[in-house]
């Protein structure tokens, strides 16, 4: 049996993230502007660049200046995973077929402050002080108790953002993404007349989906409550909107990888819509999930009754 402990209690050894952009070896880039990166900068006072005393990068606002002063997410690194055996069999060449295993290939992100451009996010104040809050309250070694540390569904970015396997099942009319960590279920209705969701809201929220060319665009709202986006806290009120961009990706002579581009957007803690991508590795050799038992996990007497979690404070 596989025992891990909640991502709140404690700086997460195994599962390490870092602030990562797109992979550049996707065969085109995600819809939107071009990167910033791809712009020239000049220094201050140098023909065609600003003036002498300049600022030297945008201006920030009083509620990005709060979150541009907080500690730095941890870093991050990938854990060890077994090599993708020679023989193992590859993702079906159908653009629309996504089914198999996939798991992150990029360094897990504790804090998703930047959007993938490199832009700090669109905070507004209420989602800064919200974010400072959680931040400080781990550097303090209090963290407040979210809903992973008490087994309750945390979110489907923070679910596919983690270190661990997910497989994706789909039909016609639905897909579904079943996760290794928490045991988690992310279902997608492609079809909400003849497939209709729960009526009552999900911790995972309400997810509807529909074809976009060779693209699966989802649309998740209807969260039971706020949620976390990351380990250190980016909060989605649960008002708030994820918008998903999945697709595949095929590279000659290299193994197909997954694309979720997603974009966040939630007035109260945002003042317009940011955009993440992430991208995750073909594993079909990792389709047999370790067993999760969390309940147990928040049960073991080896791990402290309350782990060191408060409740946050409510605003």
């Amino acid at each position: 049996m596989t025992t891990r402990i909640p991502f709140s209690v404690t700086p997460i050894a195994a599962l390490m993230l870092a602030v990562t952009p797109a992979l550049a070896q996707a065969q085109q880039g995600p819809p939107g502007p071009p990167p910033a990166g791809g712009q020239m900068h000049l220094p201050p006072g140098a023909s065609g660049g600003p003036p002498p005393g300049a600022p030297t990068g945008p201006v920030l606002t009083d509620a990005q200046k709060i979150v541009a002063d907080l500690p730095p997410p941890g870093p991050g690194l990938i854990p060890p995973r077994p090599p993708l055996p020679a023989d193992a069999v590859m993702p079906m060449a159908d653009p629309r077929d996504l089914q198999g295993t996939w798991v992150n290939n990029q360094p897990l992100q504790f804090r998703s402050q930047r959007d993938m451009y490199g832009a700090l996010a669109p905070y507004t104040m209420a989602g800064a002080k919200v974010l400072s809050r959680r931040v400080m309250s781990l550097k303090a070694g209090k963290p407040f108790i979210n809903a992973s540390a008490v087994c309750r569904p945390p979110g489907p970015q923070w679910q596919r953002d983690l270190n661990f396997p997910f497989s994706i099942i789909q039909d016609k009319d639905h897909v579904e993404v079943l996760f290794e960590e928490y045991h988690g279920r992310w279902y997608i209705s492609l079809d909400p007349q003849g497939v209709p969701l729960p009526m009552q809201k999900q911790y995972m929220g309400r997810s509807i989906g529909h074809w976009d060319g060779g693209t699966l665009v989802v649309e998740t709202t209807d969260f039971r409550q706020a949620i976390w986006l990351d380990v250190d806290g980016t909060p989605l009120s649960a008002n708030g909107k994820l918008i998903q961009r999945m697709r595949k990706v095929s590279d000659v002579g290299r193994v197909p990888f997954l694309e979720v581009v997603t974009t966040i957007v939630d007035p109260t803690y945002y003042t317009a819509p940011w955009t993440i991508v992430r991208t995750f590795g073909w594993a079909p050799h990792q389709a047999v999930f370790a067993e999760y038992n969390c309940e147990e996990q928040v049960g073991d007497p080896s791990v402290s009754a309350d782990a060191g979690l408060v409740p946050e404070p409510r605003d």
